[in-house]
């Protein structure tokens, strides 16, 4: 943890070598999951011949490794630092939200840089971003997640207790965060769709704490503009009162998750096993 942390002190133009040397032992020595992301990214844009495929490929692979040390670099990053490399869009929209008393559901996807999004969102938003986590089994990894996550105001959040932090703090006002582009469980309950040409499970985890609590629900939309920089489009996705027995709301992240793949392939996790589950019958 210590090393951590005193890389985590160098400056950012410092930390894009090291990435640079992690891209090539990652790309071209090691290979590191090089057949699930390129598998991935073809069967996501099956129109694409094998040479863009894998040029997409090399480009996340890049992408991939600036990620790994800008969330380093989140253990220690200044506020002044992160705003002026995360800029939010139409944070008005959120506003009236606030003014109401009124906490939110935010929805963000695994498109790059997402852990920088979450934290910004601490600073600009009118309430803090209480980030959804699923526990590490390393305990000290785990400890420096929830304390990085928790820098700026946010109360980063166990998945398990999720509820019972709602009923418990009713009335404190936050964004809850959520990264809900997992693949589900095989036994756990899940909506099925058809996302990026193929079909996908979800979880059905976020629907359920937006009806339950009656949130509205934005979607974080990520931006790279060049490296080391970020929009954050904050979109709409629903509004209660909810249809009890439907999923517009995940049918709606959904698109708008695809949305963002689409526009920007290349900042997608494609080293995740997204589609290791298949519909059943």
């Amino acid at each position: 943890m210590f090393i951590l942390k005193l890389l985590s002190r160098l400056p950012m133009n410092m930390l894009y070598i090291i990435s640079d040397v992690m891209f090539f032992v990652i790309f071209y020595l090691a290979g590191y999951r090089k057949r699930v992301v390129v598998g991935n990214i073809g069967r996501s844009f099956p129109g694409k011949s094998n040479d863009e495929v894998r040029a997409i490929a090399k480009e996340f692979y890049k992408r991939f490794m600036d990620f790994t040390v800008e969330t380093l670099k989140a253990i220690t990053i200044t506020r002044e630092e992160l705003t002026s490399r995360v800029k939010f869009l139409n944070v008005p929209d959120v506003q009236r939200y606030a003014d109401a008393r009124q906490s939110i559901l935010v929805v963000a996807s695994h498109q790059f840089n997402w852990e920088w999004a979450l934290l910004t969102g601490c600073i600009v938003l009118p309430f803090p971003v209480d980030a959804v986590y699923q526990r590490l089994t390393n305990r000290s990894f785990n400890d420096l997640m929830v304390k990085t996550r928790g820098r700026f105001g946010g109360q980063p959040i166990e998945k398990s207790r999720i509820l019972r932090e709602i009923v418990k703090n009713p009335d404190r006002l936050k964004a809850l965060g959520i990264v809900a582009d997992q693949s589900p469980r095989s036994k756990s309950p899940k909506y099925w769709t058809t996302f990026l040409h193929q079909d996908t499970a979800f979880y059905l985890g976020a629907e359920q704490i937006a009806k339950a609590a009656k949130y509205p629900v934005f979607f974080f939309k990520v931006k790279r503009v060049k490296r080391g920089s970020y929009t954050v489009e904050l979109v709409k996705l629903a509004d209660p009162p909810y249809n009890k027995n439907g999923h517009d709301i995940l049918e709606a992240y959904a698109r708008a998750t695809e949305d963002a793949v689409q526009e920007d392939p290349a900042g997608y996790l494609w080293s995740h096993k997204r589609w290791k589950l298949k519909k059943e019958e």
